[in-house]
């Protein structure tokens, strides 16, 4: 059974809302625009540092906060 996307729509709101570019974010976390769209559309998994980064980044504290589609 293949595995489910799940796409990070709270954090593209998040991107929006703060006028944060995948260019942008992709640079300050050291990996490349494809891989963070990627992550962002489901199309691979999330590292755990990456998204505590992404949680610190935008000002919250809890992983759910940012991305509640993983919970």
């Amino acid at each position: 059974m293949p595995k489910e996307q799940i796409v990070c729509r709270r954090l593209k709101g998040l991107m929006a809302e703060n006028d944060i570019t995948v260019q942008n974010l992709s640079k300050k976390m050291g990996i490349s625009e494809e891989l963070l769209e990627q992550k962002i559309n489901g199309g691979c998994d999330w590292l755990f540092v990456e998204t505590m980064f992404i949680v610190k980044e935008f000002g919250f504290s809890e992983v759910k906060e940012v991305f509640p589609e993983l919970y």
